[in-house]
Formats: structure tokens, sequence, C-alpha cells
């Protein structure tokens, strides 16, 4: 199923990552994060990006990125449960983790 497409103008391109990508947040790169505090180094293991709805700051483009905290959440060991994580994350960030 094909989400549509962010109203942002210019178009921004999200990229394509694979479930299970480990992104490494530094401060900065996330933010709205319900139980992590800002300002903390972050790994998570991605379960979705919603493209659906892209926010914009003066510095930069964010999205909606849910996943599973790394290395705290043994998701992959137990049975599936929802994402621990839902937080906004700089699309350039995914950007670069794309090109990893």
């Amino acid at each position: 199923m094909t989400e549509p497409h962010p109203t942002v103008n210019p178009p921004v391109e999200i990229p394509e990552l694979p479930v299970g990508t480990l992104l490494r947040l530094h401060p900065g790169e996330w933010s709205h994060c319900a139980i992590v505090p800002l300002g903390m180094y972050l790994e998570m293991t991605l379960s979705r990006i919603h493209r659906n709805t892209v926010h914009a700051d003066r510095a930069a483009l964010w999205v909606w990125v849910v996943g599973h905290e790394h290395p705290a959440c043994t998701w992959a060991h137990v049975d599936s449960h929802p994402p621990c994580l839902h937080l906004l994350v700089r699309i350039d960030v995914l950007t670069a983790a794309a090109d990893r």
C-alpha cells in the first residue's frame, strides 16, 4: 500500500529504509519522544516511516518514525508488540542512513 505524498514545496524525497534498519540518532536529529529525554543519543530499530506528513521548521524537514529502542527492547526475540518509540526524525538524517 502506498501512502499519499506529503504536501511540501518543493517536494522532498524521503528515503526508503528497510524494516530493521538501525538508526543512530544524535541530539538535534530527533524530537518529540515521550519516553526518552531530549538531548540524548538514541539508537532505534526502524519499524516504519510515516511518509504522509512532513514537518518543517527553520532548520530542517522532519517525519514521524516508529521503531524499537535498541538494545533495550528485545523485540526480535519476544512476541510481536507495538513499536516502543514514536518520534520525529530529520529527513537528512534518514537520507544519510540510507547512504551507508
